[in-house]
């Protein structure tokens, strides 16, 4: 096989699967989902408890950066929509403690919420500073949820 004809099929290989991406991509069943109860309102409006506890809908437009020196993880977005879990872990044991730092949002639908064996135990305040949560005797799998519409938000948070 010649070198051109390798270089060719190597162009169609990649041409076709950037083609079936982007079908794939915009088949997609989850939209942004419009914030429709005014600017100063951050309650969701078509995502629901059942939707953030059965992770039932996709998500789309986050972004994370992860400290490793100071153990802090940050995420934002100017767009997200759907639920996300950002945090996921089986823990026993006396103590689980998280704090919430920099939960800010300027538009959008947004809720941050802790679930122990899928059941929401704590929702965090929106636009607030600093947050902690402890929760005492964990046992099972925690996590932390994020849930938006059309969403435009910061948090970081640190698990202790």
């Amino acid at each position: 096989m010649s070198e051109k004809l390798k270089k060719t099929i190597a162009v169609v290989g990649a041409f076709l699967l950037v083609a079936v991406a982007a079908v794939w991509f915009m088949s997609s069943d989850l939209k942004h989902i419009e914030d429709t109860n005014g600017a100063d309102n951050y309650s969701l409006q078509t995502i629901n408890d059942s939707n953030i506890i059965n992770r039932d809908v996709g998500a789309m437009g986050l972004n994370t950066h992860k400290s490793s020196v100071s153990g802090v993880t940050t995420y934002s977005s100017k767009k997200f929509t759907g639920v996300e879990e950002i945090y996921g872990n089986n823990i026993w044991g006396n103590r689980f403690e998280i704090t919430v730092n920099h939960a800010r949002v300027d538009s959008g639908n947004f809720r941050i919420v802790l679930l122990e064996n899928e059941r929401i135990v704590h929702e965090f305040k929106l636009n607030e500073l600093m947050q902690t949560y402890v929760l005492e005797n964990p046992s099972g799998y925690i996590s932390l949820r994020i849930a938006g519409e059309s969403a435009d938000f910061q948090l970081d948070y640190h698990i202790y």
